[in-house]
């Protein structure tokens, strides 16, 4: 199937215990496992380790002309969707009606446990492999931490090749445990694996040598006293879990292969081709055949006729190339590429305005591009929240914590994508709305300057107010005086 695969057992919650478990190990790590190797495959590939890298010329063997050209369009499509959603720090905000302080110091916490890095680098193996995960648990020396200041959290960003969320197959396939496989290298005792099985109240961990088989007598056993939470939160963009090098590999690969072979026709196929006839090339028949051989690699013709009446001669044969066709192919594979990925295509012939043709595809590349960031944004609040209630719970637990009045159902998280497409259109839109009585909230919705045009517009609006008190106290105090 395509993406990663969830992995789902028959058991619920309640049903949930090392010896439980152990009948679906084998099905666990198997899904895993193929998991990881799609995952690794990915992302070499969006490393810019492409197949064209085994690339052979077929029927020209001896030929030194064999050009690879991998050419970044992949990395550079995950990496316009990864700054496009997460450059910009998410924001967290309470209710209108519900103000406190501690959403201050949620969002100190955040900057402390270095969030907004850590959500980058999970948003790169979300678009780049499909999925990824954030592990949170408390810091150890809560004790000395200064609250004010210091995160009582950790978060780390756990791709999928090393970590996986169990699922029940039943109604709701709610969470059941977390599992860790962290693989050791060691030349003395061999590669080994350490995997590691979190429950909400009990911590096993097994080094094994085989991943299909968990031997419940070698395991260690840890009781989890304070943070009964499952530390791994599943963040993805869609729920088949694709990534963008799993859409646009075969396109890719086309592209390659189109820029290589151009590469090796240009090489191959001069300008200008010399024509020797009836001339002696060598003394001996040797030397004769080894000219050839090396003359025809660098664009010579030599022709001899049997007729001795036949004049030597040298003559130079002109040749041009035309690929406007495969071009055009190449355009269009591009366009495909990046269309059914989300991201705008820019390219030298376009303007960020006009009534040109490229620019009006640029534009609509935009407006696709936010469109898809919309429904992916769906997606991400998901994990963003259940990130939030877990960060809650470990604050909450601390004897003198600082977010004792912060409850998640109040707090909303917003995305700050890049809003500047355009600027100039949407800035002359915007003026004439707000000259025409359209309100700021709704102006800047319609002219898309924010993703947030209800903060943003009452921003506006109040400062619009504010202006307008003080010109009328102004005015009063300047008829005051005159009077």
């Amino acid at each position: 199937m395509a993406g990663i695969e969830p992995i789902y057992i028959p058991l619920r919650k309640n049903e949930l215990s090392l010896e439980n478990i152990r009948p679906y190990f084998l099905t666990i790590m198997t899904t895993f496992n193929n998991n990881a190797r799609k995952v690794q495959k990915f992302r070499k590939i969006y490393e810019n380790q492409h197949e064209i890298e085994f690339k052979k010329r077929r029927y020209d063997d001896d030929s030194d002309v064999n050009n690879k050209v991998a050419t970044p369009h992949l990395w550079a499509m995950v990496n316009f969707k990864t700054g496009y959603a997460f450059g910009n720090p998410k924001e967290y905000s309470q209710s209108a009606d519900n103000q406190t302080d501690d959403i201050k110091f949620l969002n100190k916490y955040n900057k402390d446990a270095n969030l907004r890095t850590i959500d980058k680098d999970v948003g790169t193996e979300i678009y780049a492999v499909g999925n990824c995960y954030y592990f949170i648990e408390p810091k150890d020396n809560l004790k000395d931490l200064d609250l004010n200041s210091e995160s009582p959290y950790v978060i780390y960003c756990k791709p999928s090749d090393t970590c996986a969320k169990v699922y029940s197959s039943y109604n709701g396939n709610e969470e059941l445990f977390d599992i860790l496989v962290t693989k050791i290298t060691d030349s003395t005792k061999g590669d080994r694996t350490i995997i590691s099985i979190y429950l909400p109240d009990t911590y096993y961990e097994v080094e094994t040598y085989d991943l299909s088989t968990f031997d419940e007598n070698k395991a260690r056993r840890f009781e989890r006293l304070k943070y009964k939470e499952l530390p791994l939160v599943e963040k993805y963009a869609n729920n088949s879990r694709i990534g963008i090098v799993e859409i646009g590999e075969t396109l890719q690969d086309a592209i390659d292969t189109i820029y290589s072979n151009e590469v090796d026709n240009i090489v191959d196929v001069v300008n200008e081709l010399l024509v020797f006839k009836n001339c002696v090339l060598g003394k001996t028949q040797d030397e004769e055949a080894q000219f050839v051989k090396t003359a025809k690699k660098n664009g010579v013709i030599v022709l001899n006729d049997r007729n001795p009446d036949v004049p030597a001669g040298l003559e130079t044969i002109s040749t041009k190339l035309n690929h406007s066709d495969i071009l055009n192919l190449l355009e269009s594979i591009k366009n495909e590429l990046y269309s059914s990925c989300g991201v705008p295509l820019a390219t030298s012939d376009t303007s960020n305005g006009g009534n040109k043709q490229g620019a009006l595809q640029l534009g609509n590349g935009w407006e696709n591009a936010y469109n898809r960031l919309l429904d992916e944004i769906n997606s991400f609040i998901i994990a963003d929240n259940k990130l939030l209630r877990k960060i809650l719970f470990i604050c909450k637990k601390l004897a003198n914590s600082r977010l004792n009045t912060l409850n998640a159902s109040e707090i909303e998280i917003k995305y700050n994508p890049n809003m500047t497409d355009n600027m100039l259109s949407k800035a002359q839109a915007y003026n004439q709305f707000v000259t025409n009585g359209v309100p700021p909230q709704i102006a800047i919705e319609w002219c898309r300057l924010s993703n947030d045009p209800i903060s943003k517009g009452k921003i506006i609006q109040d400062y619009m107010d504010a202006q307008k008190e003080q010109d009328i106290n102004s005015n009063i105090a300047d008829n005051i005086e005159l009077q």
